[in-house]
């Protein structure tokens, strides 16, 4: 069994995507048998209304409840953003997004620091994604900065009972995120980090165990390819630790309800 943790549905402004609404997405994970993905809404980023991008999510993905699930994204900054989040959650959001580079906050300042009080007290992950795209392929009008170790450490040192997917990172300090009390807090799928080469995988694994690391494609602004590759190489170079990073850690983490059968949850509604 195979969990994403890295996938987005929905147009991007500044390029073309592939295989991004519900339909594409999941006929692509059958063809590289992956049984699960959470999803977010690429539109949620950068409509005004951030909550009509959650809609749009969560009425696409509603025949494949099986397959894709939702994580929500909140605005602090726009009138009404907690009942949004209520909303969002009412409709099974597993956790929530926050883009502060983007809606133009900082996780430091009173919005974020709002947001991430209410997301805590929910007992749901905050997931923060350190860039959508490389800088050096970016439109110019694409001026969103990446997120900094040094803002997840002040968040987290801010909101000790928070949880944190950290989507799309690379350069993470296993040390200095232990030293932040993110050992058994946080969730970093490996899209972005190399199992083999400089090998960060197994660093990471042995300042926060295993429990730390899931698979990630960052779908559909990559291809599959090279994150099925990093996944077989774990089989190879960490054989005992496959498993809790194909798929355990992510369900775990997201409190996921799968079948006792593993694989057969990976089932389309009729």
């Amino acid at each position: 069994m195979i969990i994403d943790v890295n996938a987005h549905l929905g147009h991007y402004p500044f390029r073309r995507l592939r295989r991004n609404d519900a339909r594409s997405l999941v006929d692509h994970m059958d063809a590289h048998s992956i049984d699960l993905a959470l999803v977010s809404s690429l539109p949620a980023v950068f409509y005004r209304d951030t909550q009509e991008g959650n809609r749009e999510l969560f009425d696409e993905i509603e025949p494949f409840r099986l397959r894709l699930v939702p994580i929500a994204t909140v605005n602090p900054k726009y009138v009404g953003w907690e009942r949004d989040l209520a909303e969002s959650v009412q409709r099974g959001a597993k956790g929530i997004t926050l883009v502060p580079e983007h809606h133009g906050y900082l996780l430091s300042d009173e919005y974020g620091h709002a947001a991430m009080q209410r997301i805590a007290e929910l007992d749901l992950p905050v997931v923060l994604t350190q860039r959508f795209e490389d800088r050096r392929q970016r439109h110019h009008w694409d001026v969103a900065n990446d997120l900094t170790a040094a803002t997840l450490i002040e968040a987290a040192g801010a909101h000790p009972t928070l949880r944190f997917l950290l989507s799309n990172w690379a350069g993470l300090d296993g040390e200095q995120l232990r030293a932040a009390g993110l050992r058994g807090r946080c969730l970093i799928d490996f899209a972005r980090l190399h199992v083999l080469m400089n090998k960060e995988v197994p660093g990471l694994i042995e300042t926060l165990g295993v429990e730390a690391i899931a698979y990630g494609s960052h779908m559909p602004f990559d291809y599959l390819g090279p994150s099925l590759v990093k996944l077989a190489n774990v089989a190879a170079l960490l054989p005992d630790d496959y498993e809790r990073i194909a798929w355990r850690n992510a369900a775990e983490f997201f409190d996921l309800k799968l079948s006792d059968e593993g694989a057969d949850q990976a089932e389309t509604k009729p």
